[in-house]
């Protein structure tokens, strides 16, 4: 297989990132890749979707790898992991790996190890440039999920039409599921029997970098990856629900301007130019001709450590810095004196963040269970709501009409192949009941 046909394929499946931002995953593919980078790293804590698939089904990752490895003519592939997870993976498996082009590197107990520069760095101690992707180092980095989702489409042709759930926090036990695309959120809790949410919140993703859920129009998307329960009182819920006048406010009046948020940057520890104490500043105090504090914020993966774990007055710098980039974005705005770090700051070691360290900071280590369940629950929604825009890119446009008829793994919406997107399937047979410029909705 080739590289155009496994891009084929892989664009007809509707594969996109299994977590985060949700990158069509044909569009990573290049012949310039020498080094894919599978990440196993599910740093946040609570969130198990990844390790059960490790667990369950390592064999067919690997054989995935290696056809990923012969289609884009790259040299060798490293699954990412934790040290403390190895036992979940068959230790047969992993002991045939050796002297292969496939290998497993344990990376430390850190957060935010699953973000791609710093899990480059931790895997293969190549930095990526700032304002870059991985293959300008080549490098593809891919997420465990996104690879089984590979290997479901070339061994079967299975386009992406559930997505696996890890479901937790202040909960009685933590289970992970598998559920249809487009399912309400509200009406998949109750059917996993999670339905009591009186006085709790719902957070799509994990403590750190996830999004409070509306539970009345939320649905499943291909990038859901946790919905995490906590009561609303507590301090995780507030902080997202902070309004950003209140956040400029408060930093405005509070903020020491001590650098802490920039010293303990994981990406400024790897020598990018991200000094996020200078952001906080000319946003709260509306400096809006220092561009270069709110340019160098397209640099920020949103990892809210300088938040949580630097900032001593309460302030939010991942909140100011995340609606920067978004606007920045929006109104398609760049950095243009990116550079590419050389070496990483010599403090970097004794700065990281462990993932203890981080779990009693965030108060969550008594939602932290012994394990988490794979919970084989099979749902029936009455709909789906299939989402146009559950990715990077271009949204996907309707390619059926109301009243058509639809099966499990028919084409509802697709965005051209040239441009960055992907296509949208039915998880559900029924009836094409209605089409928005937000969704397409099924009924059973």
């Amino acid at each position: 297989m080739n590289l155009a046909e496994i891009q084929k394929i892989v664009y007809d499946a509707g594969i996109v990132g299994a977590g985060g931002a949700g990158f069509p995953t044909h569009r990573k593919f290049s012949d310039k890749v020498e080094q894919i980078i599978v990440n196993a790293a599910e740093c946040e804590p609570l969130m198990m979707v990844d390790h059960h698939i490790l667990e369950k089904h390592l064999q067919p990752l690997v054989d995935t790898l290696n056809l990923l490895l012969d289609a884009l003519g790259a040299r060798e592939a490293i699954i990412g992991i934790k040290g403390k997870n190895m036992h979940l993976l068959d230790s047969k498996i992993v002991a045939s790996l050796a002297g292969t082009r496939v290998s497993i590197h344990e990376i430390p107990d850190i957060y935010p190890a699953g973000d791609e520069v710093v899990l480059t760095y931790e895997t293969t101690g190549k930095i990526i440039p700032e304002g870059a992707i991985p293959v300008m180092v080549g490098v593809m980095v891919i997420n465990v999920e996104t690879v089984y989702n590979i290997y479901k489409a070339v061994t079967n042709g299975q386009p992406v039409v559930d997505k696996y759930i890890t479901i937790g926090g202040d909960t009685p036990e933590d289970i992970t599921i598998k559920a249809p695309i487009g399912m309400k959120i509200r009406e998949l809790l109750e059917a996993a029997g999670f339905g009591n949410l009186e006085g709790k919140t719902v957070i799509n993703g994990g403590p750190m970098m996830g999004k409070i859920v509306d539970l009345e129009n939320d649905t499943v998307t291909k990038t859901t990856k946790g919905l995490l329960i906590f009561p609303t009182t507590h301090s995780i819920v507030q902080r997202k629900l902070r309004p950003m006048r209140m956040i400029l406010k408060r930093a405005s009046a509070a903020c020491c301007n001590c650098t802490m948020c920039s010293d303990m940057c994981p990406r400024n520890l790897l020598g990018y130019s991200l000094n996020v104490h200078k952001t906080i500043r000319a946003a709260s105090h509306s400096e809006v001709m220092d561009t270069e504090a709110f340019l160098q914020s397209s640099l920020c993966c949103g990892c809210g450590v300088c938040t949580v774990i630097a900032c001593q007055q309460d302030l939010d710098p991942q909140a100011v810095s995340m609606e920067v980039k978004g606007l920045l974005g929006k109104h398609g705005l760049k950095r243009r004196n990116n550079k590419a770090p050389e070496h990483v700051k010599p403090e970097r070691a004794s700065r990281l963040v462990s993932s203890s360290v981080l779990i009693d900071r965030l108060g969550i280590r008594k939602y932290v269970k012994d394990k988490v369940e794979r919970r084989y629950t099979e749902f029936n929604p009455s709909a789906v709501y299939i989402e146009l825009k559950q990715h990077v890119g271009k949204p996907a446009g309707a390619a059926v009409k109301e009243g058509d008829k639809v099966s499990v793994g028919d084409v509802v919406a697709a965005t051209a192949y040239e441009d960055l997107g992907t296509t949208m399937h039915a998880s559900i047979n029924g009836t094409v009941a209605e089409i928005t410029d937000r969704y397409v909705k099924i009924v059973r």
